[in-house]
């Protein structure tokens, strides 16, 4: 072998939190099992850890370099060309790019290696995570003949298990045992007699209900739908990057452009990833277009299980899907050959991520876009002001969607002042519901047509106060009210998860009237229950949302008319299409409006006209009716307008007067301490290092703005204190640099304070 064959270099990153990559070795026979996207098993200080190969390094002249131990994987798990979006990734929300890379893989392959003194068994990865089951089979040649049995004699559940063998030819041991008690005696006394035949073998987990399943043949464009696909189609021909703004109102048939665009790319041999803002809408979008696409669709999303995520990743790696479903975490699908991502739902908050890798998964997609040459369309009936601003200035391209299809009318909405409502011995009942949403909830059931109910707020009561002293009982650890859920009486945070039963005596001044106020979703079902005792009502929020499976089938029951009324946060008001609801009710838009954050008016607007767009959309004329005390703030005149650019002609001026996105962008560093002295002190000491780092470099003085250090919104949350710096730079340059340098010279002030600082770059979270 050439002496240039003898040795190669590898880069890796290691799934530590460092933000530098690492040069190693490799020789021999691993050389042949090295490639971009595998893993490899390396000495690192002393130890063995997991590190993910970035890239083959030419030849050179390196001195003590070490060598890999091994490599883990037979298949690389990502392709090279996610390695450039991984290190933007890391470069831009200033994240280490192992743990980036470990974050983006699913779970099952980020086990721990088996034994740190032994060599892993080659593959011993693949085999994670894989499902065995049993099957049951008719033996070939062999017929079970009904007549050759005494049927008299046959116990009735064993004739019912020949009947069903004689029907399917072959069925799961785990579906047997779901019909039959003793499925398992059956099927091994039935092979034992020679009829049947036992065989495992390794499936892919079956992660959608068939009967969710829509049917196969898609509906004819209209001419608008046509437009618009066929501008994605000449971009998609082009070969070269390209974003769209698809603004089409909601029911405007948005979907099927989706499906005309992958079935586009299909054709041109390119894949897709489609996102969705919620975990819960991926069932009927993958529904929809497994129904066309058959077995070429796969489905990533956090809510998986570790298995069925690992068979999904596998599927996608091995080149066996053409579009890619899920929520944030489908963007990192395997996809080799990329060619189009759709962000549905483009303006929806739940795209960032807040918690350890703080990404904004739709700006992150049109970056993967940008690096793979690939057409990304972000799609909304309400976009983000980001996005509309990016169109109206000609970064992205505008398609819009102003009509319903079918020539389905926008349902009427009306809105109820609550402050004029009249106070009597309903006033309670009438705070959470106004005369005229009742009659209307009223005459929707006796119609037999169905009804959503939106509050964003879930529980049963918002406060537990004395009503002697005026107390209210808080989460120790948050600052916050407890929020009193009524079943299993108890007050939750819902920040933290603290929880106790209501106190009996006020802690305060020993009063023992204490009442629970205000209401959420389990409030407004009791008053439902009590006000239309034939009603079915169900909730959908994430008190319900809990176990595996439910929200698929919340919605599916209710597709099914077996619910009439849906009471829900904002998981009812994204992306569902139910025909036959023809009343929304809004019980409180003004919670979202009190929210100290300076897209409140914005995340109104969208939250009401999504909430408002799943009526009428069936031969029924839809109606909506808002509840508010601020009938006349512009983002609920707008809504009632039906009016989204007389909403953003108001919001772009009031963001262009104080210098907010999308004039400028922003970043927050938070600082989180168990002392709120000592938590105060180090943020103002690092506030006072980032203004003297801006003085000394000229050119900054006037492209950052830095507010702060002030206490957070939640002063304490989780038993820590907080404080935190907002900075406003006009430049991704400028900022990126600066927030490296915060980095950099705050190591030192802080070890060993006990005080933690986060960088948050894009927030959405002001709180």
């Amino acid at each position: 072998m050439p002496e240039s064959l003898q040795k190669i270099y590898i880069q890796v990153a290691v799934a530590l939190p460092i933000s530098d990559t690492f040069t190693y070795t490799v020789t021999g026979e691993l050389i042949e099992e090295v490639a971009v996207g595998k893993r490899a098993l390396v000495p690192f200080s002393g130890r063995k850890i997991t590190a993910y190969i970035l890239r083959i390094i030419p030849p050179g002249k390196r001195k003590g370099i070490k060598d890999i131990i091994t490599v883990i994987d037979t298949r690389p798990l990502f392709p090279p060309q996610m390695v450039e979006f991984f290190e933007w990734l890391s470069h831009y929300y200033l994240y280490p790019i192992g743990l980036v890379i470990k974050g983006a893989l699913p779970a099952g392959l980020n086990v721990r290696i088996p034994d740190r003194t032994r060599m892993p068994s080659r593959g011993w990865l693949d085999r994670v995570g894989l499902l065995k089951m049993v099957f049951i089979t008719l033996k070939k040649g062999t017929t079970i003949d009904r007549s050759l049995f005494d049927r008299k004699r046959l116990p009735r559940n064993e004739d019912e298990f020949l009947e069903m063998m004689i029907k399917k030819k072959e069925v799961s041991l785990r579906e047997i045992n779901s019909v039959f008690s003793n499925g398992a005696y059956l099927a091994d006394k039935w092979v034992r007699k020679g009829f049947l035949k036992k065989t495992r073998r390794t499936v892919a987990r079956d992660i959608l209900d068939e009967t969710l399943f829509i049917p196969t043949k898609p509906p004819p464009l209209n001419s608008k739908q046509k437009e618009v696909a066929e501008r994605i189609n000449e971009k998609l021909r082009d070969n070269t990057f390209f974003t769209y703004l698809l603004y089409g109102i909601t029911d405007s048939g948005k979907t099927e452009v989706y499906y005309h665009a992958v079935r586009a790319a299909k054709e041109l041999g390119k894949q897709s990833i489609i996102m969705v803002p919620e975990i819960a809408l991926t069932v009927s979008m993958a529904s929809l277009f497994k129904a066309r696409f058959k077995d070429r669709v796969a489905i990533l999303h956090s809510a998986l299980s570790t298995g069925e995520r690992y068979d999904q990743w596998i599927r996608i790696a091995k080149g066996d899907a053409d579009v890619v479903i899920g929520a944030r975490s489908a963007l990192f699908a395997p996809l080799p050959r990329l060619g189009l991502i759709i962000v549905d739902e483009e303006h929806d908050l739940s795209y960032k991520q807040e918690e350890k890798f703080r990404y904004q998964a739709r700006d992150a997609a049109i970056m993967r876009a940008k690096l793979s040459d690939a057409v990304i369309i972000l799609g909304s009936g309400t976009p983000s002001v980001q996005s509309y601003q990016n169109a109206a200035i000609g970064k992205y391209g505008l398609l819009t969607m102003p009509k319903r299809i079918l020539k389905r009318e926008l349902p009427e909405i009306q809105v109820i002042d609550m402050a004029k409502l009249k106070r009597g011995s309903a006033a309670q009942d009438e705070s959470i519901m106004s005369p005229p949403l009742k009659e209307a909830i009223e005459e929707n059931l006796t119609q037999k047509k169905q009804t959503i109910l939106f509050l964003n707020r879930r529980g049963f009561s918002s406060l537990y106060l004395c009503r002697f002293c005026g107390e209210t009982i808080r989460c120790p650890n948050c600052e916050v009210s407890l929020t009193y859920h009524k079943y299993g009486n108890n007050l939750l945070c819902h920040y933290c998860g603290f929880s106790i039963k209501p106190p009996k005596r006020c802690p305060s001044c020993n009063s023992e009237d204490l009442k629970p106020y205000g209401f959420g979703t389990q409030r407004v079902a009791q008053v439902l229950e009590s006000l239309f005792p034939k009603a079915r009502v169900e909730r959908m929020d994430r008190d319900t949302m809990r176990r595996k499976g439910e929200a698929q089938q919340v919605l599916k029951r209710f597709m099914q008319h077996e619910t009439d009324i849906l009471v829900g946060t904002q998981m009812v008001t994204k992306g569902h299409d139910f025909p036959d609801v023809t009343l929304v009710g809004v019980i409180s838009a003004d919670l979202s409006l009190n929210y100290p954050d300076f897209r409140a008016g914005e995340i109104t607007f969208q939250l009401l006209s999504q909430v408002a767009g799943r009526t009428g959309r069936g031969n029924m004329p839809g109606k909506v009716i808002i509840q508010t005390f601020n009938p006349s703030h512009y983002a609920i005149t707008a809504t009632k307008d039906h009016d989204y650019t007389k909403f953003f002609s108001r919001e772009i001026a009031l963001r262009r007067q104080v210098n907010y996105p999308p004039f400028s962008l922003i970043a927050y560093v938070r600082f989180l301490g168990n002392s709120k002295t000592k938590t105060e002190k180090i943020a103002a000491h690092i506030g006072m290092k980032i203004r003297n780092t801006i003085k000394q470099q000229s050119k900054r003085k006037n492209a950052v703005e830095v507010l702060g250090p002030v206490e957070a919104p939640m002063a304490k949350l989780k038993g820590k204190y907080r404080q935190q710096i907002l900075i406003k730079s006009r430049t991704s340059r400028y900022l990126n640099q600066l927030l490296k340098d915060v980095e950099s010279f705050s190591t030192q002030i802080l070890s060993s304070s006990g005080v933690r600082m986060i960088i948050d770059v894009d927030p959405y979270q002001m709180m």
